[in-house]
């Protein structure tokens, strides 16, 4: 790793960390490209860990607030979603499914942006949860899936809601990984030079999220949702 990658690495670790700190997802989205372009390893197992970290913080520090029902509601869908993206990823054409799911999260997060009123219920709770994990499994891409979901919880609690949403999937997520054989050694090491980006994107976050965390948030979310879904056609289309 010569100083100009290990450069990169943090610079765009401390980016996308800070975003997900912040806002609660867009660690993966603000810095999967550039760190990509160093190591392809780098998806998806060490974004996968950098996400579970930052998303831990949300789970102890915002946990209080979330949604309890919400959560709930979203577990029932999330193992659905898993078994669902299995599947998928073994019948069907990745590239194709990747542009499909990345294209159906640009539409709603579009029609939201527009003004178009979805009312959240139990049901759509549920497809949350289901959404949330298939997009994991299929896309590698759960957090705009998410946004777009839970878009309407107030900050606070939609990164509580994260929280105990997703360090629970980003564990047996990472475990699967493992037992693939595609989260060894070299990720571990890979991991560790996103340690510095990390703490500067949890301290950045502090202050941060005084600013965010009024009508900025809703808005703020479901435009990295948009951009999540369209990075992921555009990166299959390219």
């Amino acid at each position: 790793m010569d100083p100009w990658q290990i450069a990169v690495i943090i610079v765009s670790t401390s980016a996308g960390a800070t975003v997900h700190a912040s806002v609660g997802i867009g660690v993966g989205l603000v810095a999967g490209p550039a760190l990509v372009a160093v190591d392809p390893a780098f998806l998806p197992g060490p974004v996968i860990l950098a996400t579970l970290v930052l998303t831990a913080r949300h789970l102890f520090v915002d946990g209080r607030h979330a949604d309890r029902g919400t959560v709930m509601r979203a577990y029932i869908g999330v193992p659905f979603g898993l078994a669902l993206g299995l599947v998928v990823v073994a019948i069907a054409d990745e590239a194709t499914m990747r542009i499909v799911i990345g294209c159906a999260i640009v539409v709603a997060a579009a029609l939201l942006l527009l003004g178009v009123h979805v009312s959240r219920n139990a049901r759509t709770d549920v497809l949350g949860g289901g959404a949330f994990s298939l997009s994991l499994i299929a896309a590698g891409i759960p957090g705009p899936a998410a946004a777009v979901a839970f878009n309407d919880l107030a900050p606070a609690r939609y990164r509580g809601t994260m929280g105990f949403v997703g360090v629970p999937v980003g564990i047996v997520s990472l475990a699967l990984l493992a037992l693939a054989g595609e989260f060894g050694s070299h990720e571990l090491e890979l991991s560790a030079w996103m340690i510095p980006g990390i703490l500067v994107g949890l301290l950045a976050g502090r202050f941060l999220r005084p600013h965010l965390d009024n009508a900025w948030f809703r808005t703020s979310v479901l435009w990295l949702a948009l951009l999540g879904g369209a990075a992921v056609v555009l990166r299959q289309a390219l």
